[in-house]
């Protein structure tokens, strides 16, 4: 019902607009969120073939994401202009469109955003990679956010480091804790990120000047200090400059950007976070997999993908590096020896008695001592979780 209820909506936007509407949206659900990433740009072409050529000629993209991969705005909007021909190609945010998803928007010939929703910086934060520093006494990478680099050359100015050898110096000090070459990689992928905004806001269809482009990257990449700020459709506009921002109450789809958004939200349970460790506590399980989790969805009136994961998450014991058990007080069964002909040597007997031994004793003892190490685990106190993905992948829905 809930696919029906969608696709009503999406028909009624694509009438309004007289366009073809298709939707990406990527979960945030707390401890299950997903990225915009280049596995769906196959998947958003076959959308796009199945709207019929003479329709194609205004295409409207739905988006809720919190971004992801730098390199796949490039790629989507290109597909979206390639197929719009002399057209336009819009781009539709009810709610969260941050980061990369910011990104595809720049290079929207009209941005439709309702009261509530948000764009956000395109600084980068390089979530892991080999040179990323790690937590003390741990394996764990940790982020580096370029806004935090240049922030602390922009301290060290504002303290009085002038000279080209404090400044030497104060890079040497941060490169002491943070591999020059993961420092190298983000600055790269700030440049790109810039050249790729650039880009993207040459293709409208109504381009602004150069300078307008540069402003608006300078603005939206280096002068908002925080990558978690929210750019209101106001703020987009006022200073920012993306005069192309248009209000979805003048687009006279307000009420249906929002009713769409409901729809994923609960699709997704955006506001239901995900607690697997606190389900196996308080129903006492030593592990549950939980199946067919949706993490992004890619939809239009035609077609449905859905990327959905299986997790199991089982709870670990803290088992201490040794353990000696003592079977000291183990009671041994009866053995019964048969009667032995009265010819029979001791080399013999030894050999019966070596041979009752590995029948019986050593298979009672390795019972008795399997026993009690079951018992032993289970009087252990609990360690971590082991979280496995199982059964990735998109599947097509009707």
């Amino acid at each position: 019902m809930s696919r029906e209820r969608r696709k009503s909506i999406i028909r009624e936007i694509e009438k309004k607009r007289d366009s073809k509407v298709i939707t990406y949206v990527t979960s945030d659900r707390p401890n299950l969120s997903a990225h915009i990433a280049g596995d769906v740009v196959s998947l958003i072409h076959e959308h796009i073939l199945a709207v019929k050529k003479e329709e194609r000629n205004k295409l409207d993209l739905f988006i809720y994401s919190r971004g992801g991969q730098s390199d796949v705005p490039w790629t989507i909007v290109s597909m979206f202009r390639e197929y719009s021909e002399e057209g336009s190609f819009s781009v539709l945010i009810p709610y969260r469109a941050h980061s990369a998803a910011t990104v595809i928007a720049l290079g929207a010939d009209e941005i439709v955003m309702t009261k509530k929703a948000e764009l956000g910086p395109i600084d980068i934060t390089m979530g892991s990679g080999p040179y990323n520093p790690t937590e003390k006494n741990s394996a764990q990478r940790l982020p580096i956010s370029v806004e935090d680099v240049t922030g602390y050359f922009s301290l060290l100015e504002r303290v009085g480091c002038e000279r080209p050898d404090e400044k030497m110096r104060g890079f040497e000090l941060l490169g002491n804790n943070v591999h020059p070459l993961a420092l190298g990689a983000v600055s790269r992928l700030l440049e790109e990120t810039k050249l790729v905004a650039l880009r993207l806001l040459s293709t409208r269809a109504n381009p602004f000047d150069e300078e307008e482009n540069h402003q608006i990257v300078k603005k939206i990449s280096s002068e908002i200090y925080s990558h978690s700020h929210s750019i209101s459709r106001t703020e987009a506009i006022k200073y920012i400059g993306l005069k192309q921002v248009k209000t979805a109450e003048d687009e006279n789809i307000s009420d249906e950007l929002w009713k769409l958004y409901n729809e994923y939200k609960k699709l997704f349970e955006f506001e239901t976070p995900f607690t697997p460790e606190e389900y196996l506590i308080s129903q006492n399980k030593e592990e549950y997999t939980w199946e067919n989790l949706n993490l992004v969805c890619i939809e239009s009136y035609e077609k449905l993908h859905v990327y959905r994961q299986d997790i199991n998450i089982k709870r670990l014991r803290s088992i201490p590096p040794t353990v000696n058990l003592n079977l000291g007080e183990v009671n041994l069964p009866t053995i019964n020896i048969p009667n032995l002909p009265e010819d029979i040597d001791n080399n013999q007997i030894q050999e019966i008695v070596a041979q009752i031994f590995n029948q019986v004793i050593q298979n009672y003892l390795n019972n008795a001592a399997q026993a009690a190490m079951n018992e032993l685990l289970k009087q252990l106190p609990y360690g971590d979780f082991q979280h496995i993905s199982l059964n990735s992948g998109w599947k097509e829905e009707v």
